[in-house]
């Protein structure tokens, strides 16, 4: 469960992969240890929901991206292939390729990218 405590840590953890100082696949391994399942971003703003099984802590909005009014699936796998990129620049080449959100299901092992007219790539997780 997330508590006061581990809201702390989740905070200390989104702040180390923003700024590239971890890989995706040690992001994911440190959401995992604190009880992360599975968490969903918002493209336009960066805000995002992460999930445990009993909880959920949103962020804050922390850009404002215009969202291409073309879904390009080349465009966005080109992004997604992308993904060790800093967070921000995975967000903006997202953007730019159309898609509004994605959901990392860390169980699972995939995440799901939505395009701008609901359109969907589901890829199985980097690591």
């Amino acid at each position: 469960m997330i508590n006061k405590l581990t809201e702390k840590e989740l905070h200390k953890i989104i702040e180390r992969r923003s700024t590239g100082k971890t890989s995706f696949a040690e992001f994911l391994e440190e959401l995992s240890q604190i009880g992360v399942i599975q968490y969903e971003i918002n493209v336009a703003s960066g805000q995002a929901g992460y999930k445990s099984e009993h909880s959920e802590v949103k962020t804050d909005p922390q850009v404002e991206f215009v969202i291409s009014h073309d879904f390009n699936r080349n465009q966005a796998i080109q992004a997604i292939a992308n993904i060790t990129l800093p967070f921000l620049d995975f967000l903006r080449d997202l953007a730019a390729a159309g898609v509004i959100t994605y959901n990392v299901n860390i169980i699972e092992k995939k995440s799901t990218y939505v395009g701008i007219n609901g359109e969907q790539i589901v890829e199985p997780l980097q690591q």
